[in-house]
């Protein structure tokens, strides 16, 4: 049964393409909230705020800690507290953390946000705070990250994906077929991304650049994730030369931030690095 939403979508979609696709384009474009979580405040808070200068003005991360320094990157419409747990566990554990706001997202400035500025902020975190030893990215933090690596000189010794998609229009159809929207709908939300962004959205996979990537990753995922579908971390690890991965049960796209099991992982891949 097609619901409301997928009814009127799909009738804006055939019968004023252009009124549809501009709608598309500021749901890629402008973020509705800037975050999504309430939960890690105080500990974020209790870090030292500092500011660099990214593509769309000032961007807040939050430092704390000592050791081999570790970039932490939220998805979409979130922010840095989305991984206090993580950064918490890895500051414990002997690492400095950097707790990046992407563009428009958070405490950092901006009205415009997508996976490009997301890139080219981390590129810009890495040329003025310096690269670091490790990056753990949530959702569109990873490719991202890969495109940051590929595009914009970020050079991380380790790569951490947490429930990330693979490939954006994979995900875009992954994400309608769920809804019920139609294929014009979806060939007409790629034409639009496309269209804001550049570039085809054919280009912003993992899956065309991780090959040419020599760097240790770790790519995990919830089981039961509706966001980036489960399928994804195996595709990203097939394409990522040496990259592990696990897929753990009974979580979702945002369970994979506080679960045990995680850091479980997280952290021993860590180490490892330091023993290489």
């Amino acid at each position: 049964m097609t619901s409301a939403f997928a009814f009127t979508a799909n009738s804006t979609a055939a019968l004023f393409p252009r009124t549809f696709k501009a709608s598309v384009a500021r749901q890629f474009t402008r973020p509705r909230v800037k975050q999504q979580t309430d939960r890690g405040r105080d500990w974020l808070d209790s870090l030292d705020k500092q500011t660099f200068t990214g593509p769309q003005g000032e961007q807040r991360v939050y430092r704390g800690g000592d050791g081999p320094l570790v970039f932490f990157q939220h998805g979409w419409e979130a922010d840095s507290a989305d991984l206090s747990t993580l950064g918490q566990a890895v500051m414990e554990a002997g690492y400095s953390v950097a707790m990046i706001d992407g563009p428009a997202h958070g405490q950092s400035e901006g009205r415009k946000a997508h996976i490009l500025l997301f890139a080219e902020g981390l590129g810009a975190a890495a040329a003025q705070l310096g690269q670091p030893y490790a990056i753990l990215a949530h959702s569109m933090g990873l490719p991202a990250t890969v495109l940051a690596k590929a595009r914009h000189g970020l050079d991380p010794g380790r790569v951490i994906g947490l429930g990330a998609p693979d490939a954006l229009p994979r995900n875009v159809e992954f994400q309608s077929q769920a809804m019920g929207l139609s294929k014009r709908a979806v060939r007409l939300m790629l034409e639009s991304v496309s269209e804001q962004f550049g570039e085809p959205a054919t280009n912003l996979d993992i899956t065309l650049d991780a090959p040419n990537f020599d760097t240790p990753a770790l790519i995990l995922h919830g089981a039961n994730d509706q966001i980036a579908p489960p399928e994804a971390v195996e595709r990203i690890a097939a394409s990522w030369p040496g990259a592990q991965w696990e897929v753990f049960d009974g979580i979702g796209h945002r369970g994979v931030l506080r679960d045990p099991r995680v850091i479980e992982r997280v952290l021993p891949f860590l180490s490892a690095g330091q023993k290489d």
